[in-house]
């Protein structure tokens, strides 16, 4: 608890309990899990006025937000990572290899998706629809936009340095009732967001009507709801550099396991990340330089 007044901390720490205990009253199971993900965050001497506020208002967007950050915490202090808090700096940090690595986590609220999308079946009904992973793309997009958006305050504020790591968390668990982390691509949203990886495209031979291969198509960009083309090459643009990385995730709880996660690295990074420094290199992409092509790069999956 180091960092807080012991009577500021207990003051949190009854506010959060109360708040849960009546919240999951009749979801044991969330209850548990959010109680043990508060413990450690609170532990790690990380909460401040403005975490508590937030993470108790009762709102479903507050909590799910609040709730990303302590599942982040808990993830990354599993990882063996010191973290520190700043008030008005990105949610999270830590060092390694004498570098700082700064993590501001977002998860998109569910605006200008189908309504038939986000409500839940009722007991008994199955449900078939049109995935709409284009609206729910641009949820990760207009995310990412935001918070590079605040590295630009931080970065004019000397809270972060430009030889500091600044990486994005997106969590797209509002995004669905059953939300998922990949797009129509079969690659995970995060990446579907800073490169330009289109839908499947098929060669049909059309003598045989023989699918004869399969290849993802090229999408530089994504139409929003006011007509605007939306770029969807970040990581392929020095304008990003300041950008090391994206997490990605979908889900809200942890279930005893460990969190799914998906790191996309930029290739252009002022300050890159390790590969495999958050323990999820199972799921983790980078783009490698193509050499006969200036340019361009190869996506790859570790």
């Amino acid at each position: 608890y180091a960092m807080i007044v012991p009577t500021k901390l207990a003051r949190f720490d009854a506010r959060v309990r109360a708040f849960l205990a009546q919240h999951f009253k009749s979801r044991a199971p969330s209850l548990a899990e959010l109680t043990g993900l508060w413990e450690t965050y609170a532990r790690l001497g990380l909460p401040n006025e403005d975490f508590v506020a937030e993470f108790t208002n009762g709102k479903p967007a507050s909590l799910a937000q609040r709730t990303w950050e302590l599942l982040l915490a808990q993830h990354l202090h599993d990882q063996g990572h010191e973290l520190t808090c700043v008030g008005d700096g990105p949610d999270l940090r830590l060092e390694h290899g004498g570098v700082r690595i700064w993590i501001e986590a977002v998860c998109p609220e569910p605006k200008n998706l189908p309504a038939d999308w986000l409500e839940e079946p009722k007991p008994g009904e199955a449900k078939v629809g049109t995935f709409p992973h284009e609206q729910i793309l641009l949820r990760w997009t207009t995310a990412f936009d935001a918070k590079v958006s605040k590295l630009q305050t931080y970065l004019k504020k000397g809270i972060v340095l430009p030889t500091d790591a600044y990486i994005i968390a997106i969590n797209g668990c509002q995004l669905g009732w059953t939300p998922g982390a990949r797009g129509i691509t079969q690659m995970p949203f995060g990446v579907e967001s800073v490169f330009p990886v289109g839908p499947l495209q098929y060669l049909i031979n059309r003598e045989t009507r023989r699918i004869e291969g399969a290849s993802l198509s090229l999408r530089f960009s994504i139409v929003n709801h006011n007509n605007t083309a939306i770029p969807t090459t970040p990581f392929l643009d020095p304008a990003y550099a300041g950008v090391s990385a994206v997490f990605g995730c979908a889900t809200d709880r942890r279930h005893g396991k460990p969190l799914t996660m998906h790191v996309v690295h930029n290739p252009l990074a002022t300050v890159p990340v390790s590969h495999g420094l958050f323990g999820v290199d199972e799921d983790e992409w980078f783009a490698v330089p193509v050499s006969d092509a200036p340019g361009e790069f190869d996506l790859t999956h570790a």
